[in-house]
């Protein structure tokens, strides 16, 4: 492998080392890590990694699982994460372990990809920023990130194969074969995957004349076989993908984003350009998420879209400038342009905003740039600036390379567990509603009442009217023994969604605890005629028809006084044990922060 991605060099054993040396110091923090966030559902009640399948399963089988509805197609993601719970047993080591040993391969496929387009060492100048690149920490980090290694790695693999053919002239079969199987295995590990072909096309544009020589006859029916073995893969993907998911996006928008048109969604993400080029370029604070109010939500045109127009204008003149006059700059645009495509919430709308695990391939286009930038600079400081001046900006590009493996480094363990994650978020990000959201379900799951409304209510300032954050709040409301507050979010609730089944019972439960058993008996019926949990409706309705004979206000629609029931007329609480109104167990907490709130990160080690 080695041989075939980097040519055999000699030199190139310092190069791997030292990228390894950082790759590995930037995420082995990391190892200590449990399950957080998308964890949990995703791996921890997902049956199809706690138990292992068979193949024709996890093909056919969707990334969430069964229990969390038809979205999203990785069944290679999904098949390692499995493996990797069948190694240690349900532990999150394994997890973490191969999370780490992913991102030092992804690390080396950058060099070796880099190695192709710069000069030695500018090619480990770039392999070094993006090893110790702080944005991939959540790819690292929380182990559902291990899909954007798992897409990347062959993607990389893929163009660093076909940039060396096509330098040298003619694109081998072995090449072509090698590429197509990388095809395959990015695209069922994440959907990111199906932007190979157009990168390779961009590499084709870009360099065709420069760097590529012009293709004889054998060479042009190579790549014309490519195309076709490409074009079918895709093709093959996409139908399968179809077949299996509800629809070919799969999971559904972020909040933010629904209902809103294309030409909205585009406003949305103009506004958020500043934020994208803070990340790829100056990562010097990160967050687990990315929500309104903290990252603004603007559908039409405002002032605030001036500052997004304007660096876009400035990536655009440097685009056409670099299509003139240097093609590997050029090159790099294009491929922020490619990566960033399938998240850009354009085309379709994701469940995110922005969110840095999505910017890991993106950040190869910024080493990349580093490093082509750093050769002209050591070209130019090696004419105009005396010795000492050179070694001053070499001493400052090692401390910049320092600090961003000690930012990576520490920020790993921002990931510990879902209580580090959200508490850590709410210090760095207080008006992000979703920090506040999934601190409040965090103390709600640990029955902290008090704290949970607390979060809620803040978050509910923050969003108002998300039928999710009002039913978290009501909830917390009914088990408090409130279910005169906790009706008028229910009521909210299920007029924005009616098959809100959680939130049908809930309400049944509360009108049957203030005593309004008419109402609480009419519900349960409209329940049981909906479809919704039988047993939970069943004994709503059986406690209320109970009451109301024992209140002596029968009529002749109560079947328990027809049947002839035997009823009591104490005054025991009307509670209902109802199952369904727990508290979901994808934020059940492994540690629920105290006073103190444990937090990892930049900012607030002791909030």
């Amino acid at each position: 492998m080695r041989a075939q991605l980097f040519g055999g060099d000699p030199s190139v054993r310092l190069s791997v080392v030292l990228v390894l040396a950082v790759a590995l110091l930037a995420s082995v923090t990391g190892l200590g890590n449990g399950f957080a966030y998308d964890d949990i559902p995703i791996i921890v009640e997902n049956p199809m990694v706690q138990e292992f399948q068979g193949i024709w399963d996890y093909l056919t089988g969707t990334y969430w699982g069964q229990n969390r509805g038809n979205s999203l197609y990785r069944p290679i993601t999904v098949i390692a994460f499995a493996t990797e719970r069948l190694i240690g047993g349900g532990a999150p080591w394994p997890f973490h372990l191969a999370n780490v040993v992913l991102y030092a391969l992804c690390a080396l496929a950058v060099l070796a990809l880099l190695r192709q387009l710069l000069p030695k060492w500018g090619a480990l100048v770039g392999a070094l920023v993006f090893a110790a690149h702080p944005v991939h920490v959540e790819a690292v980090a929380n182990v559902v990130g291990q899909s954007e290694m798992l897409t990347g790695l062959p993607m990389l693999i893929a163009l660093t194969v076909y940039l060396r053919d096509r330098q040298r002239g003619t694109l081998r079969t072995a090449s072509a074969v090698t590429i197509v199987v990388c095809q395959v295995v990015a695209v069922l590990s994440k959907e990111h995957g199906i932007v190979l072909p157009a990168l390779l096309l961009l590499a084709e544009v870009m360099f065709r004349g420069t760097r590529f020589p012009a293709p004889d006859a054998g060479a042009r029916r190579q790549l014309r076989m490519l195309v076709r073995l490409l074009v079918l893969t895709i093709a093959a993907y996409i139908v399968v993908r179809l077949s299996i998911l509800s629809g070919f996006a799969g999971d559904a928008p972020h909040p933010a984003l629904e209902g809103l048109k294309m030409p909205q969604r585009i406003w949305v993400m103009i506004a958020l350009v500043p934020e994208f080029v803070r990340l790829l370029f100056w990562p010097a604070q990160l967050y687990a998420d990315y929500s309104p109010p903290m990252v603004p939500v603007l559908t039409a045109p405002e002032l605030r879209h001036a500052i997004g127009l304007s660096w876009l204008l400035v990536l655009a003149s440097v685009a056409v400038w670099a299509w003139r006059r240097d093609r590997v700059i050029a090159f790099a645009f294009g491929w922020v342009a490619l990566t960033l495509g399938p998240t850009s919430n354009i085309l379709i709308a994701t469940g995110v905003l922005v969110a840095e695990r999505t910017l890991f391939l993106p950040t190869v286009a910024v080493a990349l740039v580093v490093g082509h930038l750093a050769v002209s600079l050591r070209a130019w400081a090696s004419l105009a600036l005396k010795p000492s001046v050179q070694k001053l900006i070499a001493a400052a590009g090692v401390v910049l390379l320092f600090a961003a493996v000690l930012e990576s480094a520490d920020r790993q363990r921002a990931w510990e567990d879902n209580a580090t994650v959200f508490s850590t978020l709410v210090v760095d990000a207080p008006n992000n509603y979703k920090a506040q959201h999934a601190l409040g379900e965090l103390f709600g799951a640990s029955a902290s009442w008090e704290r949970a409304e607390y979060h809620l209510r803040i978050a509910d300032s923050l969003y108002p009217g998300y039928d999710l954050l009002e039913l978290s709040l009501a909830r917390v409301l009914h088990f408090e023994d409130r279910c005169a507050e906790a009706l008028v979010y229910y009521d909210r609730v299920l007029k924005a969604r009616a098959d809100a089944e959680v939130a049908a019972i809930g309400r049944a439960a509360c009108l049957l605890e203030v005593r309004r058993l008419s109402d609480a008996r009419e519900a349960a019926t409209k329940g049981l005629a909906s479809g919704f949990s039988s047993g939970s409706f069943g004994l709503i309705l059986q406690k209320a028809e109970s009451s109301l004979v024992a209140t002596d206000t029968v009529d002749a629609r109560n079947r328990w006084y027809r049947a002839g029931a035997p009823f009591s007329k104490s005054d025991a609480r009307l509670r209902v044990p109802v199952l369904l109104l727990k508290p979901p167990a994808s934020l059940a907490p492994r540690k629920v922060p105290e006073s103190g709130a444990k937090t990892r990160g930049p900012v607030g080690r002791d909030p």
